[in-house]
């Protein structure tokens, strides 16, 4: 059933976009800088959404060539490098509502990350999101969101990414079922006042594809499921309070240690209703930029909540 934002709704998604801005704007600083690691800085963006008042929906990043899904172990020992392409992807919600948005710096880049060797990447990604919020009202149809970000990104010599796309959003789901392409499916489908969307294109100087890669750290659990093992119904009962929203590595082995956790996870994984997310790599091992908002569809056009007082996109 597509999920329409009720009068009630709204200021809890204003509060979770606000966070969510915020904290993505403090990790992409914290990123900006070489020699940051990344488990410290998904750690603090993670805990910072809670002294804000939010929900952890989720605190990612991807590097260079991977588009999206990273999430640190607690023995991840990896830094920020000069020149890397880190997109920083935050999650929050609001009793289940979610903000969702991301952007992308270059490490050490002036213009705040902005304005290195990957600035037309960067520049492209920006001015896509941009026009597709322009365009952003009832009727709208798919395929002319999907048209306005690839001729962004084409402007510049690049190419969106075909097979990641932005999305409908509701309560503790992050995919409601409604893609939004970023290039021209000829989909007719309309928006419709009350959706809940996130537009995120990601452009990419090569392909125009992403593959699944290494091993994955972020999961969901989506419904019941059944296990004889002692480590499955742990981790089911530890995460039970997501109500189907991800979860990662780390948490489950802060709170009971490597090995359990693994069992755990490969005992979880015959189940159809547990579902991972590995990192996702441009087939052609082009470089990846990703800029999103999240908005709510009304009679007068896009309430973008996760725009940052500093965002120009």
């Amino acid at each position: 059933m597509e999920f329409i934002v009720s009068e009630e709704d709204i200021p809890k998604l204003i509060k979770a976009g606000k966070i969510a801005a915020q904290v993505r704007r403090e990790g992409a600083k914290m990123l900006h800088k070489k020699g940051t690691s990344l488990l410290k800085a998904m750690d603090y963006c993670e805990s910072r959404i809670i002294e804000l008042g939010g929900g952890i929906a989720w605190a990612q990043y991807a590097i260079n060539e991977v588009a999206a899904h990273g999430c640190p172990t607690d023995n991840n020992t990896d830094t920020t490098k000069a020149g890397q392409l880190i997109k920083i992807d935050i999650g929050v919600h609001i009793d289940g509502l979610i903000a969702d948005n991301a952007m992308t710096i270059e490490v050490g880049a002036p213009e705040g990350g902005f304005g290195g060797k990957y600035k037309d990447l960067i520049t492209a990604s920006q001015n896509a999101l941009r026009e597709a919020i322009k365009l952003v009202k009832p009727g709208v149809t798919l395929s002319e969101l999907g048209k306005a970000q690839a001729q962004e990104a084409e402007k510049l010599g690049l190419t969106t990414i075909k097979n990641l796309c932005g999305h409908t959003l509701a309560p503790n789901t992050v995919h409601a079922g409604i893609s939004i392409p970023s290039y021209d499916t000829k989909d007719k489908t309309q928006l419709k006042e009350g959706m809940q969307i996130a537009i995120e294109p990601f452009v990419t100087d090569g392909d125009g594809f992403v593959k699944g890669s290494s091993e994955s750290t972020i999961f969901m659990i989506k419904g019941s499921i059944s296990t004889r093992s002692p480590y499955a119904k742990k981790v089911i009962k530890f995460t039970k309070n997501l109500n189907g929203l991800p979860f990662t590595t780390r948490w489950l082995t802060r709170e009971f240690k490597e090995t359990p956790t693994r069992l755990a996870l490969k005992e979880l994984s015959k189940s159809p209703k547990f579902e991972s997310y590995p990192p996702l790599i441009e087939s052609s091992k082009g470089m990846v930029a990703q800029f999103e908002h999240s908005m709510i569809i009304t009679k007068d056009g896009p309430l973008v909540y996760t725009r940052h007082e500093d965002d120009s996109w």
